[in-house]
């Protein structure tokens, strides 16, 4: 079984984690977003009909020795949601559309991806994995920073880069998150393989379910607890136990139906009753806000999954959007509910895709 570390860098431009990969024969570097709520690999590639500005040179598939387009009759191909052909040479086309409206459109093809190592035990060793199926991107535009290529995606459907690699590192691959707004560089870490088994004192581990699209890793969300106040997620207990929220390594906030978010916010405004709320910061979605200069102690927030609670850190549940605002780092949504990262910042955090568990373990990152 293979085993490795790599590093991912918080990017507070966008608030999501960039990882860094190599792809191709020789291997060229590209850096994408660490998303687990999405699948497709893609990056930037030559030649650029439309690409965004990046600062890294665009990969260029002609000089890897190993680059294959796909065809349109392949397996791969026919799982593409979003596909077309082209007549010369039949060669499948992919096109990909995020919710902010960004998008990718190319060639999928497969090729080498290589993982550096950066565990002091196997310094200058790296992990290559052959015939990766990956987007090679013609056509890029959207919510992108010139320090990233693409996207790097780690969720649960077939193109994803851990269910490809997923025999080779035993199904198991875990991360931790380094504070996202910090005045220091920092880097987080992901592991693969046995390296990401998450063990010791103060594990919990909640079960995944499954669920459509299977992009997404579903848990089962109980509620919150503010203060020693329990918010149930339901109104009335279900009978049936099963994935209501979905982890995702891609988005900041913490998504919730707009009736839940209600009452979680009037359990924190309770909680916080000495002090005025200053409005809400409709900027970014937040609608709960407090002058920092007032906030002696926020309130300790834990979050109930089956089996497993998170006692989160005051870092995890309000963000500083400015010098004079400190907001929940909640929000609610029609949508897909969500548990963000930053709630899961200095959590180790290991999903286990045969036992189909996700474990987590309060951990200082930095220190890793």
């Amino acid at each position: 079984m293979r085993s490795g570390v790599t590093n991912i860098y918080p990017n507070p431009q966008l608030a999501n984690y960039l990882m860094k990969i190599s792809i191709g024969t020789p291997p060229q570097d590209i850096i994408g977003v660490a998303d687990t709520g999405s699948d497709i690999v893609w990056t930037q590639c030559e030649p650029c009909s439309y690409c965004f500005n990046q600062t890294r040179p665009v990969l260029r598939p002609r000089v890897s020795s190993t680059y294959n387009r796909m065809t349109c009759g392949s397996t791969m191909c026919l799982l593409v949601p979003t596909r077309s052909c082209t007549t010369s040479d039949n060669t499948c086309l992919y096109l990909v559309v995020y919710g902010d409206m960004s998008y990718s459109s190319g060639e999928l093809a497969t090729d080498t991806v290589t993982l550096d190592s950066i565990d002091s035990s196997v310094t200058g060793i790296s992990f290559a994995f052959t015939n990766v199926v990956f987007g090679c991107g013609h056509r890029n535009a959207g919510m992108f920073t010139d320090d990233q290529s693409g996207i790097i995606g780690l969720g649960g459907g077939p193109f994803s880069l851990v269910t490809q690699m997923r025999s080779s590192i035993n199904g198991k691959f875990s991360y931790c998150l380094v504070q996202m707004f910090s005045h220091v560089e920092r880097s987080s870490k992901m592991y693969f393989g046995d390296a990401a088994t998450v063990s010791g004192d103060g594990v919990v581990s909640t079960p995944l379910f499954p669920g459509n699209p299977d992009t997404f890793y579903y848990l089962h969300f109980e509620g919150m607890t503010v203060g020693g106040r329990r918010v149930d997620f339901y109104a009335t207990k279900p009978t049936l136990v099963e994935g209501n929220i979905i982890i995702d390594s891609g988005t900041s906030l913490t998504l919730l139906p707009q009736s839940f978010y209600d009452r979680l916010q009037l359990a924190v405004r309770r909680s916080m009753q000495d002090i005025l709320p200053v409005g809400s910061d409709t900027r970014n979605n937040l609608s709960l806000c407090y002058n920092p200069l007032e906030v002696m102690d926020l309130p300790v927030m834990v979050a109930h999954f089956n089996g497993a609670y998170l006692e989160l850190d005051p870092t995890n549940t309000f963000v500083r959007t400015s010098n004079d605002s400190i907001c929940l780092a909640f929000a609610p949504v029609e949508g897909v509910v969500i548990f963000g990262n930053l709630a899961q910042m200095n959590f180790l955090v290991g999903y286990d895709l045969y036992e189909k568990t996700v474990s987590f373990k309060r951990t200082d990152c930095v220190k890793l």
